[in-house]
């Protein structure tokens, strides 16, 4: 059952392949025949009345092979009557102008020729009757609705009523200027009590009903096509909102991303961080971010600047602090770094500092010095007027040897003023020793002071 089954199931899909094949072989010879008998349809637009005349083109690229069956099967009636052969042969010919009139997008030229051809054709058919109009030729006259038809798809509906027109005209100049068969006549006559028009009204119902039949088709082509371009319209129109609302979709993503950022980087600029930064590419708020970073980037420029003035302004008033206490002698405080210029004065400051202070003690040094040379020059008189006294004692007592005591006297003196003199002299030496250690420092700091303070080049 199962063979059965996949055997069946083989056998439709290679039917069905074949058909595709076929469908798809008859669809190539008629692309190729369009593409031969027609216009190329890129030299159509998109527009309604573009594509109308390419799809009348069309069809008259279809109608175009009728011109060469309608000659076949005529063919072999030209053979008893030659004189069929001229409206055949001008059928085929007018019908490959109609085909280049086509092939060079004059669709309606193309059109007009196909009918005229075919009215041309059977009008010489007519006129090459060699015993005038039968019976049998009267239905000859509702060939012409073939032209009419042809006009309803190959030319403007407005055209219509005036092609049936022409037709009725036609038809009538023909049956009445051309001789009547005596047969015909006489037909006419008995059944028709003379009036012809009887003959002729098959023919003239017929243009008038095919003529409306074209038009009302023509016209319900045109509303179906004015509908489905409409249709097209609104679809495109659709599509063109769809496409519109996603822009504005995306456009509406792009600026909510962009009113983030700008909205983190204002909150990280205010809450101090002036290095924030909005950093936008390819956004419609790009603008807008740059002119924020132009701002940011001034107001940290200006913060800077505050910062620099703050810190300057702190390194002079550790310097006034300084000079104060350089001027009243006061404590000299140590200076808190504040990363400018002013810290390399601080060392020069320092040692003026300390140079004025030892400067200080060594005056103080030098006065008590001073005033302890003044106390020994002091016992140093003293000395020399006891030693003239002891002298002048010593001579009374080799005149008078009771002046001795007197003479001991002035002697004792003048030795404890000698011991006063030492006692002063070493004070001095210890306080010329001090003076000299004050000044040890002061005669190698400058030097090293200034190479350590010298700025770089």
């Amino acid at each position: 059952m199962a063979d059965r089954l996949f055997v069946s199931l083989e056998g439709s899909l290679e039917n069905q392949e074949a058909v595709e094949e076929r469908g798809s072989f008859f669809q190539r010879i008629a692309r190729a025949w369009l593409r031969f008998s027609g216009p190329n349809r890129d030299r159509f637009s998109s527009s309604l009345a573009d594509q109308e005349r390419l799809r009348r083109s069309r069809i008259l690229s279809a109608l175009l092979p009728l011109v060469i069956i309608a000659a076949v099967i005529a063919a072999p009636t030209a053979i008893p009557v030659p004189t069929y052969w001229i409206p055949i042969l001008l059928l085929v010919i007018s019908g490959l102008f109609a085909l280049l009139l086509n092939r060079a997008a004059l669709i309606h030229a193309s059109g007009i020729v196909l009918i005229l051809a075919i009215d041309a054709a059977l009008t010489l058919l007519m006129v090459t009757l060699p015993h005038g109009i039968r019976n049998s030729n009267i239905p000859d006259f509702d060939l012409f609705l073939i032209a009419t038809l042809i006009g309803g798809v190959a030319l403007p509906r407005r055209l219509l009523p005036f092609l049936a027109a022409f037709h009725i005209l036609l038809i009538f100049l023909l049956f009445a200027l051309l001789p009547h068969d005596p047969l015909l006549t006489r037909e006419i006559q008995i059944n028709q009590q003379g009036l012809a028009y009887g003959e002729l009204s098959d023919a003239f119902l017929l243009q008038i009903i095919g003529t409306s039949i074209a038009w009302l088709s023509a016209w319900s082509v045109d509303r179906a096509l004015l509908r489905a371009s409409r249709a097209e319209e609104l679809a495109k129109a659709q599509q063109y909102l769809r496409q519109q609302i996603q822009m504005q979709a995306e456009q509406n993503a792009r600026l909510e991303y962009g009113i983030q950022v700008l909205k983190e980087a204002h909150a990280r600029f205010a809450n101090g961080d002036y290095k924030a930064r909005a950093n936008l590419h390819d956004n419609e708020l790009a603008s807008l971010a740059f002119s924020f970073n132009l701002l940011a980037e001034r107001l940290n420029r200006v913060a800077q600047a505050a910062q620099d003035y703050e810190r300057l302004e702190q390194a002079f008033q550790q310097l006034f602090a300084i000079q104060e206490a350089m001027i009243y002698r006061g404590t000299l405080q140590p200076l808190t770094p504040t990363g400018t210029l002013a810290d390399r004065t601080y060392p020069w400051l320092k040692q003026s500092y300390q140079l004025r202070q030892l400067s200080t003690r060594c005056g103080e040094a030098v006065d008590q010095q001073r005033a302890a040379l003044a106390r020994q020059r002091t016992l140093l008189i003293q000395l020399t007027s006891a030693l003239d006294q002891t002298h002048g004692a010593i001579q009374q007592v080799a005149r008078d040897p009771k002046a001795l005591a007197s003479a001991l006297a002035s002697l004792e003196r003048s030795q404890q003023l000698c011991q006063q003199v030492e006692e002063q002299g070493k004070q001095c030496v210890q306080g010329t020793k001090q003076l000299e250690q004050l000044l040890k420092p002061s005669l190698t700091r400058p030097s090293t002071s200034q190479e350590k303070s010298t700025p770089p080049q």
